[in-house]
């Protein structure tokens, strides 16, 4: 059962809960579902009224972002006057507020009173990305509804709708699939000279290790902070994850198809061992890094460590 299943059949039970936490990293759909399950509160099946919700003009509905780092205050004093209101066009009332970890912790403890005394036929949607920075009495005071993993051909798909080079796009999907995310990164470097970079080392690491340890230097000029270490060794990851695939024969599932010759090369060459192998070293990479070990020192290890 999908997610809007669930909540459909919790309507039609007459089962509503009065808050309800989305997780996920899939934001896009955890909007959609959201308001869709507005619409199915406050319209049941009238048009008209779906209508006023999708464009936000609804009298009983409420929908707070925020394109800034955070959600103010005086936004969250705003929804819930308006929502200590009695309904005007349905008979209940529903706010969305979208990024819930972008609330100021005055914002948080604003929308923890009022969870705690919720008016009657008041329900709330909270959606989150990131739901370990909110607080644990918010999370109590929810039903949490529990997102999939967004399919990393979509989001592959809606990185490119934003503008983002394919190439760029399969890269960021090693790493993260949260759009928010993907764009500041995109924003952040130039991705491609990036990609260019790592798919070197790559090769330096599988055909002439002296030289993949002089070229760190260059592969740490690109990635010149810790995000972006982390995204390279995500990349790493990404190539011998597409040598496993080329050695399984499910060349569907690369994620550097433009060197498709390269990586099936190195899967006739590779022992199912070795590229185990690389994958160990790269978890300990991924440890050592949050660690805070010097970045030169992780890479450094893989290299020396990784198939001879």
């Amino acid at each position: 059962m999908d997610e809007l299943a669930m909540l459909t059949n919790a309507y039609q039970s007459n089962k509503l809960s009065h808050a309800y936490l989305f997780e996920g990293d899939d934001a896009q759909t955890m909007q959609q579902v959201a308001i869709d399950f507005a619409k199915l509160i406050l319209c049941d099946d009238q048009q008209q009224c779906q209508l006023k919700v999708e464009n936000f003009n609804h009298s009983d509905f409420m929908y707070i972002s925020s394109e800034e780092t955070t959600i103010k205050k005086e936004q969250i004093e705003q929804l819930v006057r308006h929502m200590n209101q009695l309904p005007i066009e349905s008979t209940h009332k529903v706010y969305i507020i979208e990024s819930f970890e972008k609330l100021t912790v005055q914002g948080e403890n604003s929308i923890l009173k009022f969870l705690e005394e919720p008016p009657e036929n008041t329900i709330a949607i909270l959606l989150s990305t990131k739901p370990e920075q909110i607080l644990d009495t918010i999370h109590s005071r929810c039903q949490h509804v529990y997102f999939k993993p967004i399919d990393k051909l979509k989001f592959i798909q809606r990185l490119e709708e934003r503008e983002i080079s394919r190439p760029v796009a399969e890269l960021i999907s090693t790493y993260t699939t949260q759009i928010d995310t993907a764009v500041a990164l995109n924003e952040e470097a130039d991705l491609a000279a990036f990609r260019k970079s790592v798919l070197r080392w790559c090769n330096l690491l599988l055909t002439n290790k002296y030289m993949a340890l002089i070229g760190i230097v260059e592969l740490l000029k690109q990635a010149k902070n810790r995000k972006l270490q982390l995204l390279a060794l995500s990349a790493i990851n990404g190539f011998f994850e597409d040598v496993m695939h080329a050695k399984v024969g499910t060349e569907q599932n690369y994620i550097y198809h433009d060197i498709k010759t390269d990586i099936e090369k190195y899967a006739k060459q590779m022992a199912y061992n070795q590229i185990i192998l690389m994958y160990d070293q790269i978890t300990e990479a991924h440890k050592k890094l949050n660690q805070n070990v010097n970045p030169t020192l992780v890479f450094e290890q893989i290299v020396i460590k990784g198939v001879n």
